[in-house]
């Protein structure tokens, strides 16, 4: 009997002090369930630290998440897929041992909102591959090693390429190197107009959304245009954050020129720009 007493408290200590991770998003604890991962099996805002731990690839595609917060335990991590999840933040700096990592937004629209990626504590990564990242303002692959092959981030919107106007400097360990298109830097593909440098200064340079600028911002009946060192009609679209095109109308280019918003429902927007030379750019802007 004393025995049996003695199992049992034991049982009871092991579980009491098992390893907890938070996992506050029930859609991503939803996909650990069903990739086996989770074993107690049931949406409770939490798994066993022990049962993501050793997880060495996890796909996440087209999971519909929102929050992937809890992903920091997964300390033996080397591939990780969030292609098509609406995440605000994507913060892998705790998986120390990542190779690969995919953070496409979906094919249908720009639904991933990250706006940066810090890859300076990931010195083992050797892949970045993201589509459509319209939101990125600050890329951070300075960890020291200079071992990332391969960073590409392309856009491309309704079969026609665009740019990532938000990004205009990447931070790299050497930019001499990288702005000499030397190696691992010859491997690296950004769909923007910027510079590698050590710190990235602000204000280090411009990209070619300078070209143009639109007010107000967030907009509620009218959003102006103002285009600069530009010739000829602009060919201007209004899509949805989901890819859908709402309108389309061209514009002669003055100083300053203007679109009637007053007909969207509040939200976030794009405007695909396009000059007379086929030439691209995306602008974000909301609708009160």
């Amino acid at each position: 009997m004393k025995t049996f007493i003695t199992i049992f408290i034991l049982a009871l200590s092991t579980n009491a002090f098992a390893q907890i991770t938070q996992i506050p998003d029930p859609v991503f604890e939803q996909a650990l369930i069903d990739l086996g991962i989770d074993s107690d099996g049931i949406v409770n805002g939490q798994v066993l630290t022990s049962d993501v731990e050793t997880v060495i690839s996890l796909n996440l595609n087209h999971k519909g998440i929102d929050d992937i917060t809890g992903i920091e335990d997964f300390a033996a991590l080397e591939i990780l897929d969030v292609t098509g999840n609406y995440l605000l933040v994507l913060d892998v700096s705790n998986n120390l041992q990542l190779k690969e990592l995919y953070c496409s937004s979906d094919s249908a629209g720009f639904n991933m909102p990250v706006s940066s990626l810090d890859l300076t504590n990931n010195t083992n990564l050797e892949i970045l591959y993201g589509e459509n990242l319209i939101f990125l303002e600050s890329l951070d692959a300075k960890n020291g090693n200079n071992g990332i092959l391969n960073i590409t981030l392309p856009c491309e919107f309704e079969g026609e390429p665009c740019q990532l106007t938000e990004l205009d400097c990447v931070k790299v360990d050497d930019e001499l190197a990288a702005n000499n298109n030397e190696p691992p830097y010859n491997g690296w593909y950004l769909a923007a107009n910027f510079v590698y440098s050590e710190d990235c200064i602000l204000g280090v340079s411009e990209n070619n959304s300078s070209t143009y600028s639109i007010h107000p911002n967030p907009a509620k009946n009218e959003l102006f245009i103002t285009a600069q060192n530009t010739a000829g009609n602009l060919k201007v679209k209004i899509f949805n954050i989901e890819g859908k095109l709402l309108s389309t109308q061209t514009l002669e280019v003055a100083n300053k020129t203007s679109i009637d918003v007053s007909s969207l429902t509040s939200g976030i927007y794009f405007l695909n720009i396009e000059d007379e030379n086929g030439i691209t750019i995306i602008k974000k802007f909301v609708k009160e």
